[in-house]
């Protein structure tokens, strides 16, 4: 993707994949009763796509079909564009978030989740550090940085 280029974020083809088994949950297993319990295990997938770098941070796309799985996490922060759902979260403790069109979120490494979609596919937006874990600066940042500490 280039910025001449700009994507379609809700029409751009992603291939499913079943989640791995130990991502895999019980239905059951969430504290809320309205989980979709319709679904069967083999059923949730997830797709994923590398869509570029800038200033050193990746971005791209993941969906998550309807159903349930666990994750552990990396550092990310993501918008949802489409479909609807909710985090769980057992490592730490925290409270559930809803997710809808519009929800921005901050995941950090290591974090224990659930994810539970019900209206799929869940679609997100993501943006995190690039494989060395860094995010280098903007030229913008060391300016705006150099602004403050005259001020």
């Amino acid at each position: 993707m280039s910025a001449t280029e700009p994507i379609d974020t809700h029409e751009f083809p992603l291939d499913h994949e079943p989640v791995e088994n130990w991502q895999r949950l019980e239905p059951a297993a969430s504290a809320q009763e309205d989980s979709p319990t319709d679904r069967t295990l083999s059923e949730t997938t997830t797709a994923f796509a590398e869509l570029g770098t800038i200033a050193g941070a990746e971005y791209g796309l993941w969906e998550m079909s309807a159903g349930t799985m666990r994750d552990v996490e990396g550092d990310e922060v993501f918008l949802v564009i489409s479909g609807t759902g909710r985090i769980e979260f057992d490592e730490p403790s925290r409270t559930d978030i809803e997710l809808a069109p519009g929800s921005l979120v901050r995941l950090e490494e290591g974090m224990k989740t659930r994810w539970y979609t019900d209206d799929a596919p869940l679609r997100k937006l993501f943006i995190a550090p690039g494989e060395d874990g860094r995010v280098a600066p903007s030229p913008a940042s060391d300016g705006q940085r150099a602004l403050r500490q005259d001020s």
